[in-house]
């Protein structure tokens, strides 16, 4: 903290005090008392020790510090401040006097005085002084305010926790109301119990632990599993703080339980439930990955399938694209002889009837390769939407099956016990196998014993056939 930081922090302590003032020479007190009202908060004036004595009856509450004269008419200021302790034992008080004497500081030792100032009064002295006085006022406060504070959360921890205090040998030495409800003791009980009473014994250790780390003068936390009178068991949350003297030395030990039975339990049925739902997970997994396992093959089939029907469109597509040029060529040549036909002189007849012949055939290739094209063309549009078609919606559930796959192997991955599974059903088949032959062996051993009519009755046809194929 920088100077002008700590005189602004000094400042406001000051500011905050209310002083009562007492002096009888008029001139020293108007002009002190004016001085002061800059640095305090209230400053109350008096002009002589019974109006002083007066003044602070009135207002006792409102006034932190008095400063006082101690030769003024009425009552000197020894008489006003043994009247003033008569009601208040705790205020300051600083003298403000002409002369020490040896008698003079014994008065003041028996009525308390926190200092003096020899007059003439040095300003800067006096509020040197009450800077210190309203230092240690505040810290008054602030302690007054932390034991509130302390007491406080004793109130809240007790009232919703269970305490104890031991000594050393882990003797109680007091139980809240919360220990008596929870264990069944009653408080006559209390001081004739030590820890290893109210423990299980499973856990006599960590109450041994307990009591090494307090005779340490450390802390100590942890769940420690406790019983009560009727031998019922509860589980606590312990946290052990060691108590010592105002020499600092270890006495014993606060510990602080909160009952975690209800929360413990309720860990325990969803670690159990939990337990269940993984195996019932597990068992699910299996058949659903099996049953995937069928449809992804099946679908894998369905896709060879098309595939080859791809591969053959396509082939016949090249077919159809191989007869659609060859006609062309022969329409070329057809329509190259034509030409060649009209180009010449007049034909003959046999000419013009060939002429006629080859238009006549010229116009049915053309409808037939307009025909084929139509066709090749309606074709070509419905194999490929057809393809397309069931392409994507084969793409569509394969991407479905696979992510569900994905998923089922993930929750299978989650159990790490499946070896354990695995052995138990193995040990069942075993133990059917050994009770089959058990049976087997009870029946031959009947056989031996019964007779025949007996026999019969017991066993029927179909054991007998069994009996005889062995």
């Amino acid at each position: 903290m920088t100077q002008s930081d700590k005189a602004t922090h000094e400042k406001g302590l000051l500011k905050k005090l209310r002083v009562l003032y007492v002096e009888d020479d008029d001139s020293i007190r108007i002009e002190l008392s004016s001085l002061l009202n800059n640095f305090f908060d209230t400053v109350y004036v008096a002009k002589d020790g019974q109006e002083g004595y007066d003044v602070f009856i009135s207002n006792q509450d409102k006034i932190d510090v008095i400063l006082s004269d101690i030769n003024m008419p009425r009552l000197t200021g020894i008489e006003m401040m043994k009247e003033i302790r008569k009601v208040n034992t705790k205020v300051p008080l600083i003298f403000a006097t002409a002369y020490s004497d040896n008698s003079f500081l014994t008065e003041a030792i028996k009525l308390k005085v926190y200092d003096y100032i020899i007059k003439p009064i040095n300003i800067r002295n006096l509020l040197t002084i009450f800077n210190e006085l309203a230092y240690k006022i505040y810290q008054d406060f602030l302690i007054q305010k932390q034991n509130l504070d302390l007491e406080r959360y004793k109130e809240v921890i007790d009232a919703n926790n269970i305490v104890l205090h031991i000594d050393l040998d882990g003797n109680i030495t007091y139980a809240n109301e919360s220990f008596c409800d929870t264990s069944g003791y009653i408080q006559s009980e209390i001081q004739t119990l030590n820890l290893s009473n109210i423990t299980h014994k499973d856990n006599i250790n960590l109450v041994n632990e307990m009591l090494i780390s307090m005779k340490d003068g450390k802390h100590w936390k942890g769940n420690i599993k406790c019983q009560t009178k009727f031998d019922d068991e509860y589980i606590v949350e312990a946290y052990a703080i060691p108590s010592t003297s105002k020499e600092n030395q270890i006495l014993g030990a606060m510990i602080v339980q909160k009952d975690i039975t209800a929360q413990i339990h309720q860990k325990r049925e969803i670690q159990s439930a939990l337990m269940k739902a993984k195996s019932k997970v597990f068992l699910e997994g299996k058949e659903t990955i099996a049953e995937l396992n069928t449809i992804i093959n099946e679908q894998s089939k369905q896709i060879n399938e098309l595939s080859s029907y791809l591969k053959q469109s396509e082939v016949d597509k090249m077919k159809l694209i191989t007869l659609h040029n060859r006609h062309q060529m022969e329409v070329k040549i057809l329509t190259n002889e034509l030409i060649e036909l009209r180009n010449q002189p007049k034909p003959t007849d046999y000419q013009t009837a060939s002429l006629l012949k080859l238009n006549k055939e010229n116009l049915t290739l053309k409808s037939e390769i307009r025909k084929l094209e139509t066709e090749k063309a309606k074709l070509t549009k419905d194999l490929e939407k057809d393809i397309f078609r069931e392409k994507i919606t084969l793409e569509v559930m394969v991407d479905d099956l696979e992510h569900e796959l994905a998923s089922c192997m993930e929750q299978l991955e989650m159990f790490k016990d499946k070896d354990v599974y695995e052995e138990t059903i193995l040990s069942y088949q075993q133990k059917a196998k050994n009770d089959e032959k058990k049976a087997k062996l009870l029946e031959a051993k009947i056989l031996r014993i019964c007779d025949k009519e007996t026999a019969k009755l017991i066993f029927t046809d179909d054991r007998k056939e069994d009996r005889d194929e062995e």
